[in-house]
């Protein structure tokens, strides 16, 4: 064949593709259940550190059976429709709710998962909410927030300011926690509100509506199980 001709030019480059084509997707579906349990033990290592469990990602699944209880799933009018939670992304499935159940020093810690949208992308966080209905601990990510600005959302500094904070007002209404950029209320934990990042207000203003949004299914589970 010649070599300097057309057609040898345009065969070649078609096998190449087949070639890299297949070696791609033979890759792909190799790597795929890799992917997905890695997938999954980060979701189970978010649950555990929302109730200050730092596990490994390797000892996570031996962690997350000996902490978590048991699980509940709930329709959009609070009602309880099956107990896989795990197995349930909130990202995909809009009218079905998980809630995952610990237990510590003989009190119940309920923790839920949230999602939202930051400044340029999605936003999400497990919360963990004692039978005062009160915070016991927050763990938040993003996709592609500012560096040293909303991505702070992930760091300590930023989620022990909602430990303790009330989830409900005097009146027994839900006022989740809101992110308040100047906030002055001190050490005041009835309020619902924490400080702010400085500079990352809209990305604040995406937590608080994640938290508002995805608190709001629970409330009838919550109130039915406040010590």
């Amino acid at each position: 064949m010649n070599r300097e001709a057309n057609s040898y030019t345009f065969l070649f480059a078609t096998v190449m593709v087949v070639i890299v084509a297949t070696a791609l997707a033979f890759a792909a579906t190799t790597l795929k259940p890799a992917q997905d349990e890695n997938i999954q033990n980060e979701k189970r290592q978010y649950i555990l550190k929302s109730f200050g469990i730092n596990v490994e990602r390797d000892s996570s699944v031996l962690a997350y059976k000996k902490y978590i209880k048991a699980e509940y799933v709930f329709d959009v009018n609070g009602n309880e429709i099956g107990n896989d939670a795990f197995n349930i992304d909130i990202a995909v499935t809009k009218d079905k709710f998980p809630v995952f159940v610990t237990e510590k020093e003989g009190n119940k810690f309920y923790v839920i998962p949230v999602r939202g949208v930051g400044l340029w992308d999605a936003i999400w966080g497990y919360i963990s909410i004692n039978e005062e209905l009160k915070v016991d601990g927050i763990v938040f990510d993003h996709k592609a927030e500012t560096p040293g600005l909303g991505a702070e959302i992930r760091e300590d500094f930023f989620t022990k300011r909602f430990v303790g904070e009330s989830i409900f007002d005097a009146n027994g209404s839900l006022q989740a926690v809101k992110v308040v950029k100047g906030y002055t209320g001190g050490d005041n934990k009835e309020d619902g509100e924490v400080d702010a990042i400085s500079g990352a207000t809209l990305t604040g203003n995406g937590v608080t509506n994640m938290l508002a949004s995805g608190l709001k299914p629970y409330e009838k589970f919550l109130k039915s199980h406040k010590k």
